[in-house]
């Protein structure tokens, strides 16, 4: 194959522009590529495309009520009552609210709920051993021959769980002052720390004269003994005593529960009390389920008249009154349907983004209870109950659906 070597042809003199006049045309080009450039995002910026805020538009109505009447519970004549639908509030109350009434040994749960704050035990665990010493054995001593208690003996060791199952089954008055006595030192700096307790849980209208509750200066109301109940129940030792029907301690043997509603409606404890004074007393707790959704209930029954050995009984009967009528009362509805637009994200110069329930919101109530409806700026149906609003019923992550 031959090479040929090609010449390069001189260009006509017409295509060669001066370089002046290239790098004018280039700049023109640049000018008007940054003129077209601002003028867009102009535009763009009056829209609101890089600056407008976003804003949330709330579709669904900021309030629900569930369908029907008010239910009417059988609230006992005479003494106090508070019923409590945890994280929904108070289904109703009967009596004086702010009075303040003898508890009896209904005061043994705050004795139990502050040996345990002080010495806590989980699951599982036994806690230190308690030895009975002379001084033990002499706190735990009652001047009051009609209050209840058991065999307890000087030199006897027992673990702290058997201590608080021999106090709050058979609610034995011995066990709890000797308990306080080991926990604070004395019965009457243990008495402190149960006021102070008192105080910083809000319970405005209690006063602790003994860890036993048979001073019947131990004062309370139903109200603030349902607050002190929701509080306990979140100690899961302390819930999984009172719900035991019997217990084993080394000198008294086996003890029972005297609370004779366990296990019946749903029944988890928590305190039985009964004095001349304090008349039938019953702090109490239910778990249920209502469609599928678990509720827990907790109530107080205070001051129930009669002779002394029936006002315990009376106290249970009316409780399991008003059990059974909440528990009929409780419905489900839904707040929120699978697929429904419940808000709509909007920004200017952007297309508007629903937000959309991913399945149906089902909440538990009964009617005439209003419910608050809210959404989050992270996208979240918030739902509370009217008559606890701190408290979140249902928290459902909406889904959104660009446009």
């Amino acid at each position: 194959m031959a090479d040929t070597e090609l010449e390069e042809a001189s260009p006509p003199q017409w295509s060669q522009p001066d370089t002046g006049t290239k790098r004018s045309r280039r700049m023109l080009v640049t000018v008007t590529v940054l003129l077209l450039a601002f003028a867009v995002g102009g535009v763009l910026w009056a829209k609101g495309a890089y600056w407008a805020p976003v804003r949330l538009n709330q579709v669904i109505g900021a309030e629900y009520t569930v369908a029907g009447r008010a239910p009417a519970l059988p609230w006992p004549a005479r003494g106090e009552a508070y019923l409590d639908v945890v994280g929904m509030g108070p289904i109703g109350s009967s009596g004086p609210a702010e009075t303040q009434v003898p508890i009896a040994s209904v005061t043994k749960t705050m004795t139990a709920f502050q040996v345990l704050k002080d010495h806590p035990l989980a699951a599982g665990q036994d806690g230190p051993t308690i030895e009975v010493s002379p001084a033990l054995f002499a706190a735990a001593r009652s001047a009051d021959a009609s209050e209840s208690g058991i065999a307890i003996q000087s030199g006897e060791e027992l673990t702290e769980r058997q201590a608080l199952e021999g106090m709050l089954l058979p609610s034995a008055g011995n066990m709890a002052r000797m308990l306080a006595a080991w926990d604070a030192g004395s019965v009457p700096a243990f008495v402190d720390r149960m006021n102070a307790e008192a105080h910083a849980l809000g319970m405005s209208h209690t006063t602790y004269a003994d860890p036993a509750g048979i001073d019947s200066n131990s004062r309370s109301t139903a109200h603030d003994q349902v607050m002190l109940g929701e509080q306990v129940l979140n100690d899961p030792t302390f819930a999984g005593i009172v719900a035991l029907k019997s217990a084993q301690v080394p000198v008294a043997g086996l003890v029972s529960n005297t609370n004779h509603l366990l296990g019946i409606d749903g029944d988890i404890g928590i305190k039985t009390g009964s004095t001349s004074e304090a008349g039938g007393c019953l702090l109490f707790a239910t778990k249920s389920v209502v469609n599928g959704v678990p509720v827990t209930m907790v109530g107080a029954v205070l001051g129930q008249p009669g002779p002394l050995w029936s006002i315990m009984d009376r106290a249970q009967t009316v409780a399991r009154g008003l059990i059974e009528a909440a528990q009929r009362s409780l419905v489900t509805t839904t707040v929120a349907h699978s697929g429904k637009t419940i808000a709509v994200f909007h920004q200017r110069g952007h297309a508007d983004i629903p937000l959309v329930a991913g399945s149906d919101v089902t909440v538990v109530g009964w009617p005439s209870l209003r419910y608050t409806l809210d959404i989050s700026q992270d996208g979240s149906l918030q739902i509370s109950s009217a008559r606890a609003p701190d408290t979140v019923m249902a928290s459902e992550k909406l889904a959104r659906e660009n446009l």
